[in-house]
């Protein structure tokens, strides 16, 4: 569990440096990834035991990843267009 929530921290801690020191037109929603996963793996490190029988920390977990797959995913997007784009540009 140590190794993988430092791998975490480190992998979050890449991300906002990067964030910071680039100009890139989607960083809000890379700000909202990178804190939003920090505090769903609060939630992972902070276990609870489960609510009315069913909801424990794991399965607000898995239901935070949810809107964080779709923000990545969009960055990702973003950043395809973005970086084709800049090339186009170079080429010209």
């Amino acid at each position: 569990m140590k190794v993988c929530v430092g791998m975490g921290v480190a992998q979050l801690l890449i991300w906002a440096v990067w964030v910071n020191v680039s100009s890139h037109p989607s960083r809000s929603k890379l700000w909202l990834f990178v804190v939003g996963r920090s505090l769903a793996m609060l939630l992972a490190v902070y276990n609870f035991p489960p609510y009315w029988g069913f909801v424990d920390a794991h399965a607000l977990w898995n239901v935070a990843n949810i809107p964080l797959t779709y923000l990545c995913w969009g960055f990702v997007r973003e950043d395809a267009e973005f970086m084709t784009i800049t090339l186009l540009k170079k080429v010209k």
